[in-house]
């Protein structure tokens, strides 16, 4: 048997080993760690704050020149005072503020059917299924779909509501049919999201309400809307968000924007680009277009405090 001493002393020789292992596994953890952390912020330095840069500078610089190696000339806010004047540009952004009215509108559609397929009815794994369906499918294919439908000589619609010749895809009516477009496709997902929300509700709270005499409509407006708040409000400032950036259906529709009357933010940023090859004011809009996206994001957050709450479980 070993003595006192001996064993002190082994104790004492094992201690730096001990510390070297832990100092090599702190490095190595360390190492993955900015490993498997750092690739995100690579896409998002290569993606994201590279072409903000680019476009911040091709809106101050006077970009021909600076191609043709006359020097970088300053034209500074000539792009946003273009940008400004065009009454194009704020009808676009009129036309974005139309398509928002989809995001309330698929909210408490989204909200309704969820709290019924929360009661486990039969079937409500299949509805949930066809519920879903059109959010996982093409844009495009869905689009070029509604347009049939939406035809003014041969489409359903004119024909399940006994309608002439009613032109649903003209400049007039043109955002508020890609609104039924946009809630039709997004309510599906929003639909498990709300359904997830109003499962995870705590149940004693809703029994507590029935035992002191609250019907459904008063546990629902009561005890499950304000516990599904932070649930809600994701959703509207994502949607909001997809509102805002919305192309691709008004651009498969209408290619050409009907002469700038159906166009969106996007959709200006792109012609003024790619058909005007006035890229100077293009990245000029599209700053404009992210800090209305970042202000009203930020008005959301603010205006979140009075009615989103945490607490409720």
């Amino acid at each position: 048997m070993m003595s006192n001493n001996q064993v002190g002393a082994q104790a004492i020789n094992a201690a730096p080993t001990e510390k070297r292992k832990r100092r090599r596994y702190k490095k190595e953890d360390v190492i993955w760690g900015l490993l498997f952390g750092g690739l995100p912020l690579v896409g998002l330095l290569i993606f994201t704050m590279i072409p903000a840069v680019m476009a911040f500078a091709m809106t101050v610089l006077d970009m021909p020149k600076f191609f043709s190696f006359d020097g970088a000339t300053f034209i500074w806010f000539e792009n946003f005072a273009t940008a400004l004047k065009d009454e194009t540009f704020w009808s676009s952004l009129k036309n974005n503020l139309i398509l928002i009215v989809s995001v309330p509108v698929s909210i408490v559609i989204s909200v309704i059917c969820a709290e019924v397929i929360s009661k486990g009815l039969p079937g409500t794994k299949v509805f949930k299924l066809i519920l879903f369906i059109p959010y996982v499918c093409s844009v495009t294919a869905t689009t070029l779909m509604w347009q049939e439908i939406f035809d003014a000589n041969h489409g359903v619609m004119n024909q399940i509501l006994g309608l002439n010749g009613f032109n649903w895809l003209d400049a007039d009516h043109l955002m508020w049919t890609v609104v039924i477009m946009t809630v039709w496709s997004s309510t599906g997902y929003r639909i498990l999201l709300f359904t997830a929300a109003i499962t995870n509700v705590n149940a004693s709270l809703k029994e507590s309400a029935q035992l002191d005499g609250a019907n459904f409509i008063q546990v629902f407006t009561h005890i499950t809307i304000p516990a599904i708040t932070p649930t809600i409000f994701y959703v509207l400032v994502m949607g909001t968000m997809g509102s805002l950036q919305e192309f691709t259906r008004i651009q498969i529709i209408s290619p050409t924007g009907k002469d700038g009357l159906c166009l969106t933010g996007v959709f200006y940023i792109y012609r003024e680009a790619f058909q005007y090859t006035n890229v100077g004011v293009a990245c000029a809009a599209s700053l404009v277009l992210t800090a209305i996206i970042v202000l009203i994001t930020r008005l959301h957050f603010y205006l979140s405090k009075k009615w989103v709450s945490y607490e409720v479980a």
